[in-house]
């Protein structure tokens, strides 16, 4: 159940395989306590544009709402988390990993395809499952970002970030706790830019 990633293309292949974790394992408290003289690292820093998953592109000229841009004044919006909002971060990440059987796409069937609420699929089908859950929940769209990665196994792989005033937050298949970005043991590649989602960017320090 491994593909590799080919970023010069833009096609996202990735692991799919859901390994829990205790929930435990991060809470907003322990968030908010641990935060002291670790400032620049809560969030991903950008560099440069970059061609961003080919999937992604078909799937934005699909389903132009799921891709749609909104202006707003502040380039950098997050959103302020709290107990309750926490607990609906932990409420779709554990419910839409439960509810897709882990498959990879598959070559005969025409490759690589973003999906919403699939049966079965792989990582970019889960990423774009939640950020559609939270987007339908309320949370703003341009807080909700795809990102490309490598696993410590250097396997490509995809997750969603959310940006909150405790940092960016990870939602990943492969694990039921949210971890901060930095705590996740994934080497960054690109990211999708905030103010537009059909825009990827380079994570600084990826090389790519």
């Amino acid at each position: 159940m491994r593909k590799l990633l080919n970023v010069l293309i833009g096609f996202v292949m990735a692991s799919a395989v859901v390994s829990p974790v205790p929930a435990s394992a991060f809470t907003l408290g322990s968030m908010t306590r641990n935060l002291g003289g670790e400032v620049n690292r809560q969030f991903i820093s950008v560099e440069s544009r970059t061609v961003g998953p080919y999937a992604g592109v078909v799937f934005c000229m699909q389903n132009p709402q799921e891709c749609a841009t909104k202006r707003t004044r502040r380039s950098h919006i997050e959103i302020s988390l709290n107990e309750r909002r926490f607990a609906m971060l932990e409420a779709v990440n554990q419910s839409v990993n439960g509810a897709i059987r882990p498959e990879n796409d598959s070559a005969e069937a025409g490759g690589d395809v973003w999906s919403l609420s699939p049966v079965a699929g792989d990582c970019e089908d889960y990423a774009i499952t939640k950020r559609h859950e939270l987007i339908a929940r309320g949370w703003p769209a341009n807080t909700l970002r795809m990102a490309v990665v490598y696993t410590a196994f250097g396997e490509g792989h995809m997750v969603l970030v959310v940006k909150t005033n405790s940092g960016d937050l990870v939602l990943d298949n492969r694990v039921q706790a949210i971890r901060r970005w930095d705590k996740t043991g994934l080497k960054w590649v690109m990211i999708q830019s905030s103010s537009n989602p059909k825009k990827w960017m380079t994570v600084a320090g990826s090389n790519v």
